[in-house]
C-alpha cells in the first residue's frame, strides 16, 4: 500500500472519515476550537471576572500544584494582568498554591482566610474546587467573591454554591462538545469568553490583546500533556499552537527548561514535554513551594528565573532518589500480596510527593491498579492515597462506590486520590480487589492494556516515506496513540538479535531486512519455526546525519 493510502486507513479506524475531518487533523494550523460560551457557567464566569476587573477588585488566582495548575494558574494570572491593563484597571492580580505536603489538593479553609487577610476580593480557581461546597461557603461568608474552574469529575452531591465552570457538566440542554480538557484549557477558554465580552462592550481594536492570549497556548499545551488529556478535538489544537511556540522559544522559561533537560527545540516531541519538562515544573510542587514554579513563568528578572531553574534541577534529582527508593519498597510489598487486584500499599520510604508515580510504575510492573499511601503530618491516623488505574479500570467511579471509607477522595477515570483513616484501610484493600474481581467475571480483559494492532502491512510497506506520513499524525500521546502496525513475518526471517542499552534491556533485531527496535524487550524467544507477529510502528532513525527507517516494537507475539 502506498503511505498514503495506510494514513488514510488509520484515520478511517480512529473515526476521522470526511474530508474536512481529515484536513483538520493533519492540518500544521488546526482550526479546531470551541465557543467557551458553549461550556456552562462559561457567561457567569466571564461576566464575574469582567465585573471585578472593572470594579478594580483585587483577584487571587488559586490553582493546584501540579504541572495543570502551575501552568494554568500562571497562564490566567498573566492574561488577567493584561486584560486589566488594557481597560485601564487597577486590579492587582495575585497567586496561591497550597502545599502538597502541608495543605493537599485543592480548597482549604485556612488557604481562603490567609488570602482574605492578605486582601483579595475574589478568587478564581484553576484546576480544583469542583467538590469543595464547604470551602467556597466560607469563601463567601467571609466576604470572598469565588469563582471555580476545574476539569475534575463532579458528585452531584458536593457542587458549590457559587459560579462554576467544568466541562464535565452536562446540563439538559448539552454541555460543551468536549469535555476532556485540562484545567489550563478551561482557564484559557475563560480567558476566551472574557476576551469576547470585553469585544461585546465595544471597546478599541483587541488584536493585541487576542494575540497576548493566542501565545498563552505553550502553557496551556504542556498542562494538557501532563495532565495525561487525550490529544485529540481542541486538545490537539492547544498543543500543535502550543508546541510551535515552544519551538519558537517565545517563552524564556520554558527555553530555560529545554536546555537544562537537554531537549533540541526544533526535534521537541510530546514525549520531551512529559519526560523533560514536567517532571522539572513538577519537582517543586512535590519537594517543595509550587507558588515558585508559577514565578517562573511570570517573573522577568532573567537572574531569578535561573535561580528557580537551578532549584528545580535539584529537586528533580532529589526526587528521582526518593521515588527509586519508594518504588522499590512498593514491589517487595506487592510481592507479598499474592492474589490481590487491588494493591493498597504503605512503603516504609513513602514521601507524598512520589507516591503518584511509584504508584504509576507499580501499575506498570505488575498490570494492576495501585494506590500508594502516605502518612499525613498533622494525624498519623490519616493516609494518603495516589492511585493509577490499570487497562480500562475507571477507579474514580469504583472508589465512589465505596465513598463511606474516605474522608475525601477525588479526580479521574485514570488517576484518582483520598484521604483515608488507617483504621479502614484493610477494609478498602479487601473491597476493592473483590470488587475487581466479580468485575473480571464479566469483563476478562478490563485491566489489560490493548495490544491489538489497528492495521496490517506488509514489510515492503515500511519505508521512510511511511515514516515520514505518520509524523502527519503526531502529537502523539493518550487518545492519539502511535499507529499500532502489525507485520507478520516468517520465523526464519529474524535475523540479527542482540540486547543492547546499558542495562541490556533492550532489543535490536532484523525482520525480513527491517530494522526493528524493540524497547524492554530483551526477554523476548523468537522460534526457529512458524511466524512471528510483529505490533509497532515505522519510525526514521536520525545518525550521523544519515536517516533510516526502523520499526519501533510495541509488541511481539509467536503463532
Amino acid at each position: 500500500m502506498l503511505p498514503d493510502e495506510i494514513i488514510r486507513r488509520i484515520l478511517e479506524i480512529r473515526g476521522i472519515v470526511t474530508e474536512e475531518d481529515v484536513r483538520e487533523f493533519l492540518s500544521c494550523k488546526p482550526q479546531l476550537i470551541h465557543d467557551p460560551m458553549l461550556m456552562p457557567g462559561m457567561k457567569e464566569g466571564a461576566e464575574f471576572l469582567l465585573g471585578a476587573l472593572e470594579s478594580c477588585k483585587r483577584i487571587c488566582v488559586y490553582g493546584d500544584y501540579d504541572v495543570d495548575g502551575v501552568c494554568g494558574t500562571a497562564m490566567l494570572a498573566l492574561f488577567l494582568r493584561e486584560a486589566a491593563r488594557f481597560i485601564g484597571s487597577s486590579s492587582e492580580i495575585n497567586y496561591y498554591i497550597p502545599s502538597r505536603i502541608e495543605e493537599g489538593y485543592g480548597l482549604n479553609q485556612s488557604a481562603v482566610q490567609f488570602i482574605k487577610d492578605s486582601g483579595a476580593d475574589v478568587i478564581v480557581t484553576v484546576d480544583c474546587g469542583s467538590v469543595s461546597p464547604e470551602e467556597a461557603a466560607y469563601a463567601r461568608e467571609i466576604g470572598l467573591g469565588i469563582l471555580i474552574t476545574d476539569h475534575h469529575d463532579t458528585d452531584p452531591d458536593r457542587i458549590p454554591d457559587c459560579v462554576l465552570i467544568n466541562p464535565k457538566i452536562i446540563p439538559e440542554s448539552g454541555g460543551y462538545p468536549f469535555e476532556k480538557l485540562a484545567g489550563a484549557g478551561v482557564a484559557f477558554k475563560l480567558c476566551a469568553a472574557l476576551l469576547t465580552h470585553l469585544e461585546d462592550g465595544s471597546r478599541e481594536s483587541l488584536r493585541e490583546l487576542r494575540s497576548f492570549l493566542g501565545n498563552m497556548l505553550d502553557l496551556v499545551g504542556v498542562a494538557t500533556i501532563a495532565d495525561v488529556m487525550p490529544l485529540v478535538d481542541e486538545n490537539r489544537t492547544f498543543v500543535k499552537y502550543g508546541g510551535a511556540l515552544l519551538w519558537k522559544g517565545t517563552r524564556p522559561a520554558f527555553s530555560v527548561l529545554m536546555t537544562n533537560a537537554g531537549i533540541e527545540p526544533a526535534k521537541l516531541k510530546v514525549r520531551d514535554v512529559a519526560f523533560g519538562i514536567s517532571p522539572r515544573i513538577n519537582a517543586i510542587g512535590r519537594l517543595g513551594d509550587a507558588s515558585e514554579a508559577v514565578e517562573f513563568f511570570l517573573t522577568d528578572d532573567e537572574t531569578r528565573m535561573n535561580e528557580i531553574a537551578g532549584r528545580m534541577e535539584k529537586l528533580n534529582a532529589e526526587r528521582r532518589k526518593i521515588q527509586d527508593e519508594c518504588y522499590l519498597d512498593c514491589m517487595e510489598l506487592a510481592g507479598a500480596a499474592p492474589g490481590a487486584l487491588f494493591l493498597l500499599l504503605k512503603p516504609a520510604n513513602s514521601h507524598e510527593g512520589v507516591a503518584g508515580i511509584v504508584a504509576g510504575k507499580v501499575r506498570d510492573a505488575t498490570g494492576l491498579p495501585c494506590a500508594v499511601l502516605t502518612e499525613t503530618q498533622d494525624d498519623k491516623e490519616l493516609l494518603k492515597g495516589s492511585v493509577r488505574s490499570a487497562g480500562r479500570l475507571d477507579v474514580i467511579a469504583l472508589l465512589r462506590k465505596h465513598g463511606e471509607l474516605f474522608e475525601r477522595f477525588g479526580g479521574h477515570s485514570a488517576a484518582a486520590g483520598f484521604t483515608i483513616s488507617e483504621s479502614n484501610v484493610s477494609k478498602l484493600r479487601e473491597t476493592l480487589s473483590e470488587e475487581i474481581a466479580g468485575m473480571l467475571v464479566s469483563d476478562p480483559d478490563l485491566l489489560k492494556d490493548d495490544e491489538e494492532a489497528e492495521l496490517e502491512i506488509d514489510t515492503t510497506d515500511v519505508t521512510v516515506a511511511l515514516a515520514e506520513a505518520v509524523e502527519g499524525l503526531a502529537p502523539f500521546g493518550v487518545g492519539n496513540p502511535k499507529p499500532a502496525l502489525l507485520l507478520r513475518v516468517p520465523a526464519g526471517g529474524i535475523k540479527g538479535i542482540r540486547t543492547m542499552g546499558q542495562d541490556g534491556k533492550h532489543l535490536r533485531f532484523m525482520a525480513d531486512g527491517i530494522p526493528c527496535v524493540y524497547f524492554g524487550g530483551s526477554k523476548t524467544r523468537f522460534p526457529e519455526t512458524g511466524t512471528v507477529r510483529i505490533i509497532g510502528c515505522p519510525e526514521i532513525n536520525e545518525w550521523n546525519g544519515q536517516r533510516n527507517i526502523q520499526f519501533a516494537v510495541i509488541y511481539v507475539d509467536v503463532l
